[in-house]
């Protein structure tokens, strides 16, 4: 079939394997998911009545403008509403950025290991991915990305805290880039776990929102809110790049039910709370139960430990699923010895412990 060219250069995102799956194909009755950084504690309940009573509009288009959540995040921030973009998860922001700044004479620069959907929204208009060589932690190095830069670039990527690795850039290394960038390249700081980070020296991109009109932050419900299966994430930016997004957007994208579950997870102070102080102490212990079992781990600040195996990953990834828990081997991040394990909660994370032990002694 006579397709677009450029969807040849695009390796397709693949996501961590299914509860159901295994369960399907092992005759697992339990099975722990620690492969895709889900909120072991699940979504507020707040949020989940919010959603059932949202199924009443089932028959309705939602709000477009999603007019009463964009001013919940607004208030929360202290940003004019004007500065905000809703859009089903940050994955789709990506895309809409990618139509909206790149085409095929164009650039953007990302790490050499990140989130994978930065490659596939550029990709997707035929724009050039150039990629930046790693730090030695293997996270983001700041001179490495700044070379990858030039007058063709438009947009720079950059995850902080980072995945796969879980490292971050902390606010010298931050101010630094954001100062260097040309300004008509836009920095997007992905901070989809931003919730779990603990690090002093660690800075939200918001700090510098009104200093550079280049900078965008997108921001996610499916991680700390719990809210991975509605799809939803938000985007902070100067009004006038807002505007631009909104021209490409498709109209009644977010559902009734993301809304909803949405608006009541903010109002939710509690359960993210609980969920922050869960991660904050289960990671070092996660951490520590990795290390025993041999496999060397990177230091963290998301809700997950990325490590070495020290047997062929895809062999580790084969041998915990038939004991019934699903981490994500990284190969296809690029780090074919690594494996990644979502914080779970307590039991959880004896559960993998236990595993580990019969599969590697």
């Amino acid at each position: 079939m006579p397709h677009n060219p450029y969807l040849d250069t695009i390796r397709p995102y693949q996501p961590g394997k299914p509860i159901e799956e295994v369960e399907r194909e092992y005759g697992l009755h339990s099975v722990i998911k620690l492969a895709s950084n889900e909120n072991p504690l699940g979504p507020s309940p707040e949020a989940v009545r919010a959603a059932g009573k949202a199924l009443t509009q089932a028959a309705l288009y939602p709000d477009s403008a999603a007019y009463t959540l964009t001013r919940k995040l607004a208030e929360k921030h202290g940003v004019p509403s004007e500065c905000l973009v809703i859009g089903t998860g940050s994955d789709q922001l990506f895309m809409l950025l990618a139509l909206v700044l790149l085409n095929p004479k164009t650039n953007a620069v990302i790490s050499e290991f990140t989130f994978p959907t930065y490659a596939i929204a550029v990709h997707s208009v035929g724009a050039e991915l150039r990629v930046a060589r790693a730090g030695s932690g293997l996270g983001h190095e700041v001179d490495h990305l700044l070379t990858a830069v030039d007058s063709a670039t438009r947009i720079l990527f950059v995850d902080n805290p980072n995945n796969p690795i879980g490292s971050y850039l902390g606010r010298s290394a931050l101010t630094r880039l954001l100062d260097a960038v040309p300004r008509d390249t836009l920095v997007v700081l992905d901070e989809a776990y931003y919730e779990f980070v603990d690090a002093p020296d660690y800075v939200s991109g918001l700090e510098f929102l009104n200093r550079y009109p280049n900078l965008m932050i997108t921001r996610t419900f499916s991680k700390a809110y719990g809210l991975a299966g509605f799809r939803i994430g938000y985007g902070l930016a100067d009004p006038a790049l807002v505007r631009l997004i909104q021209r490409v957007r498709l109209p009644f994208s977010v559902s009734h039910l993301a809304l909803a579950a949405a608006e009541a997870a903010l109002d939710d102070a509690g359960h993210l709370a609980r969920t922050r102080q869960l991660v904050l102490s289960e990671r070092p212990r996660l951490t520590a139960l990795l290390e025993k079992h041999r496999i060397q781990t990177l230091p963290s600040q998301a809700n997950f430990v990325t490590g070495v195996s020290p047997v062929p990953s895809r062999q580790l990834f084969e041998a915990l699923l038939k004991t019934g828990i699903i981490i994500r081997p990284l190969a296809a991040m690029g780090l074919p010895d690594h494996v990644r394990v979502t914080v779970g909660l307590p039991a959880q994370n004896q559960s993998l412990g236990k595993a580990l032990e019969a599969v590697l002694g």
